[in-house]
C-alpha cells in the first residue's frame, strides 16, 4: 500500500512540474521566458529558456548584460534554450532581454545582482591562535556531577531490576 501511495505521489509531482515548466503554446502569442540563475551575477553563465508562441528552427536573445548574442536551439519539447554569459563588468540592476523568433521580438527582464568579492583562497593568520585551557580549569561543579552520576545509576538500577525480576506466571 505504501508503494502505491509513493508512486501516486511521484506521478502527481511529476505531472505538476511538467504543467508548470511547459506552458501551453496556445497560452498567447508571447512566449514564456525564464533565466537560471535569477538573479544572475556578473560573470555567471545563465541558461535561457523560451517556450510557447514560437515555431522557428532557432531564436536569438540579446541584452546589454550579455557578452554576445545567444542562439536558442529547440529540442523535442519545443522549448528553446541557450546559455548567455553575463559581462563581468555588468552593474547590478534589471536588464532587457529581447528574444527574436522569426522576426517577432518579445522583451523580457533579467535581474543582475551585485558582484561578490571572492575571498582569498588561504587567509593567513595575523597572530597565533588564542587557545586557552578550555573546560579543564575553574574547578568542578560537584552538584551537576553528582546529579548526572545519580541519573546514570538510577537508569542502570532500573535495567538491572527489570532483567532480574521474575516474570508473572512462571512459578518463581
Amino acid at each position: 500500500m505504501r508503494a502505491i501511495s509513493a508512486v501516486a505521489t511521484a506521478a502527481l509531482t511529476t505531472a505538476t512540474a511538467f504543467t508548470i515548466a511547459v506552458p501551453s503554446a496556445t497560452a498567447g502569442d508571447q512566449p514564456s521566458f525564464s533565466a537560471t540563475p535569477d538573479p544572475a551575477k556578473p560573470g555567471d553563465d545563465v541558461v535561457l529558456s523560451v517556450s510557447g508562441g514560437c515555431e522557428a528552427e532557432s531564436a536569438t536573445a540579446r541584452s546589454d548584460a550579455f557578452e554576445s548574442q545567444v542562439t536558442l536551439s529547440t529540442g523535442s519539447a519545443g522549448i528553446y534554450t541557450g546559455t548567455a554569459k553575463i559581462r563581468p563588468s555588468t552593474q547590478a540592476g534589471s536588464y532587457d532581454v529581447d528574444v527574436d523568433c522569426e522576426g517577432g521580438v518579445s522583451s523580457y527582464s533579467l535581474d543582475v545582482a551585485g558582484s561578490v568579492m571572492p575571498s582569498p583562497p588561504h587567509p593567513m593568520p595575523t597572530r597565533g591562535s588564542h587557545a586557552g585551557i578550555g573546560g579543564s580549569g575553574g574547578g568542578s561543579d560537584w552538584a551537576t556531577i553528582g546529579l548526572g552520576a545519580g541519573l546514570v545509576g538510577a537508569v542502570w538500577g532500573a535495567v538491572w531490576f527489570r532483567v532480574r525480576r521474575p516474570e508473572d506466571g512462571q512459578g518463581r
